[in-house]
Order: C-alpha cells, then structure tokens, then sequence
C-alpha cells in the first residue's frame, strides 16, 4: 500500500501546477485588460510580455506533467484517469477556440495542441517505461510542437496568404 501511495503524493505537486497551468489557460484574458491600462509604454510592454512568459510557463507544465507523472512503473495505474483528464480539457479549450477570435482563439488552440500532445507522450512513456526509448519522448514531442509552432507563425504572418490554407 505505502509503494503505490508515495508516488501519487509525490505527483500532487505537479498536478496543482497543471490545473494552476490549465485555469491560466482558460482566463488568461482577465489579465490583459490591466496590462493594457498601465499608464506607459514600457509599462504596457512589461505587462504583455510578464503575461506571454505565464503563457509559456504554463504550456510547458501543461505538456510535460503527463509525461513526468507516467514515467515510473506505476504510471500504468494512472494512466487512463491522467490522459482522460488532459483530453477532456483539450477538447474543452478546442471548442472554445471555435467559438473565439482572434489572439484568444490562437492561445486556446495552442494550448489544446499542447495537452494532447502532452497526453499522447504521457500515454507513451508508461507504455514504454522499461524501454530507453521513453527517455526520449518528451524531447521529441517538444521539438515537434516548437516546429510546428514556427511552422503555424510562419504561414499566418504571410501577407499574401489565407492562412493554412495557401500552403497546401
């Protein structure tokens, strides 16, 4: 009893991290309303730019935990309650960039992205806990989403183009 209970205390802390990381994802936008009333510019720059570090700070929690949490032979009895938790919230954040606009859209979708991505790579560090190859997992999929991250900037700040549409 005590080996399967000190690995899912020594998770709490993560845990409250991401659902700290997931409630900034969902109200972030209650912060940029007192960046934007600071009475100078370099006030207003450090407002944006303390609020796009939280951003970061929080898509990282939001994509590494999963992963952190399931990479122990006890991850297997986590597994399905922990990638059902970030998908349901995925979802919740993808529909509520379809029903956004403009930057708060983006931020919703990306944090969407970056749960499922964090989900599928905690799904396959427990799977393969015992393999080296787990250890490479999270550095993969993190080099993946910054890829496309650039990618997805790239094509939307074309002048000339529709979007994503345009490069295919």
């Amino acid at each position: 009893m005590n080996t399967i209970l000190i690995p899912l205390l020594q998770g709490a802390g993560p845990v409250a991290l991401a659902v700290v990381s997931f409630a900034l994802a969902f109200t972030w936008g209650s912060l940029v309303e007192p960046a934007a009333r600071l009475g100078s510019e370099r006030g207003r720059l450090a407002g944006f730019a303390g609020i796009t570090v939280l951003l970061l700070l929080a898509a990282g929690i939001v994509y590494l935990v999963p992963g952190l949490l399931l990479s122990d032979d006890f991850g297997a009895v986590v597994v399905v309650p922990l990638a059902a938790t970030w998908i349901i919230v995925a979802v919740a954040l993808a529909l509520r960039s379809l029903v956004q606009t403009g930057v708060a859209r983006v931020v919703s979708a990306a944090f969407s992205i970056v749960a499922l991505f964090g989900a599928a790579a905690g799904v396959l560090i427990a799977l393969s806990w015992h393999h080296p190859i787990s250890a490479t997992v999270l550095p993969t999929g993190a080099f993946v989403l910054i890829v496309g991250a650039v990618a997805g900037i790239v094509a939307w700040a074309r002048p000339d183009s529709e979007g994503i549409a345009a490069l295919v």
